[in-house]
C-alpha cells in the first residue's frame, strides 16, 4: 500500500484510469490507518485504566474509524459557500469577491468535483474572483480535462497565485494551465483595479521575500486602494501587510487527529477570519482535499466577501 503511491504517480502518465483507482485505494488505507492507530492508543489507555481486552480495543476502532470514514467522504464532498462582510473606510462602493483555495484538481478531485465547484463559484455572481493557490495538484490525470471547466468561471477579474503543490508540479506548467482557463497569476506582483488593489506573492516552497522585496510589490499598488494580499500560507510576519490578508494551505487539518496539530502550529489561527491590528487575515478550509479524500470535524468551503463602505455597518 505504501508503495502504491509511488507507482500511481507513474501510471498517471500512461494509464491514468488506473492511476486513479490505485490512489483512492491508497489514500482511503492512509486514512483507515491514522484513525485507526489513534483510536486504538487512546482505547489502550482507557484500556488499562478500565481492564479492556485487547479484543475489544481492535473491535472499537475498527467500527469507529469505518463510521468516521463514511461521515468523512460524504462530508468532503459537501461545499459549503462561507459568506463574511469587511468594512472599511477605504472602501468607498461594495464589491463582492470570491475565495477559493486547495482545490488539488487531480487524480482524486476530477473533473467532476471542479464543475461542482464552479457552479457554486458562479452562484454567488461575483465581480472578482480569486484562487488562493493549490488549484492543481501535484499528482493529476489529463490536468487539461480536469481543469478545463475552471474557464467557465464568470467574472470581470480572476486572478491566482501559486501555492506549494503548482512549485512541486512546475512552477512554469501551472502558470500555463491557469492561464489557458483564465487566470492571471500574481507572482509577486500586485495589479490595480478600481478601488481595489489585488497582491500576489508565491509561496515559500517557490521564494521566500525579506521586507524590502515586500516593499517594493507593495510599492505598484495604489495605497488610496482597499489593498487585498494573497499569500498560500498563514504564516504572516512584520514584513507582511495589506488590509486584507488571504491564505489557505492548512485545510484547518482536513481529518481528525490533525485538526488538533494544524491549531497548535499555527497558533490557533489555522481557519477563521483574526484581526491582526494593522489587517485582518482569512485562512480558508479550501474546497478540496489532500492525501485521504476524507474531511473529520472540519468542511469544505468556498468564501464570498462582502466589501463595504464603512459608513455602512
Amino acid at each position: 500500500m505504501y508503495f502504491s503511491l509511488f507507482i500511481a504517480r507513474y501510471l498517471e502518465i500512461v494509464k491514468p484510469a488506473i492511476a486513479s483507482i490505485i490512489s483512492y485505494i491508497s489514500f482511503l488505507w492512509m486514512g483507515f490507518l491514522i484513525l485507526f492507530v489513534t483510536f486504538s492508543v487512546i482505547l489502550l489507555i482507557f484500556g488499562i485504566i478500565l481492564k479492556l481486552s485487547l479484543y475489544i480495543n481492535i473491535l472499537i476502532s475498527t467500527l469507529l474509524t469505518i463510521c468516521l470514514m463514511v461521515y468523512g467522504y460524504i462530508n468532503a464532498k459537501t461545499i459549503h459557500i462561507k459568506e463574511i462582510n469587511i468594512y472599511s473606510e477605504k472602501i468607498h462602493f461594495s464589491n463582492r469577491i470570491v475565495f477559493f483555495s486547495d482545490l488539488h484538481a487531480g487524480l482524486i478531485n476530477k473533473r467532476n468535483y471542479v464543475e461542482k465547484v464552479v457552479n457554486m463559484i458562479n452562484s454567488a455572481k461575483a465581480q472578482i474572483i480569486l484562487a488562493g493557490g493549490d488549484i492543481i495538484d501535484s499528482q493529476m490525470d489529463g490536468i487539461d480535462k480536469n481543469i478545463e471547466p475552471l474557464s467557465k468561471l464568470n467574472a470581470k477579474y480572476k486572478f491566482a497565485i501559486i501555492g506549494n503543490h503548482e512549485v512541486y508540479r512546475g512552477v512554469n506548467f501551472s502558470i500555463e494551465h491557469l492561464n489557458k482557463v483564465g487566470f492571471v497569476v500574481l507572482k509577486n506582483s500586485c495589479v490595480n483595479l478600481d478601488g481595489v488593489s489585488i497582491v500576489g506573492i508565491d509561496d515559500e516552497a517557490a521564494s521566500r521575500l525579506n521586507k524590502a522585496d515586500f516593499n517594493q510589490i507593495l510599492s505598484s499598488c495604489s495605497h488610496k486602494n482597499f489593498i487585498i494580499l494573497l499569500k498560500h500560507r498563514p504564516l504572516i510576519s512584520d514584513s507582511l501587510y495589506g488590509d486584507l490578508i488571504l491564505s489557505g494551505h492548512t485545510h484547518a487539518g482536513q481529518m481528525f487527529p490533525f485538526t488538533l496539530i494544524t491549531k497548535l502550529f499555527y497558533r490557533g489561527k489555522d481557519y477563521g477570519l483574526f484581526d491582526m491590528g494593522k489587517c485582518q487575515l482569512l485562512v480558508s478550509s479550501g474546497c478540496g482535499t489532500w492525501g485521504p479524500p476524507l474531511r473529520i470535524f472540519t468542511h469544505s468551503e468556498i468564501v464570498v466577501i462582502n466589501l463595504l463602505p464603512k459608513n455602512n455597518m
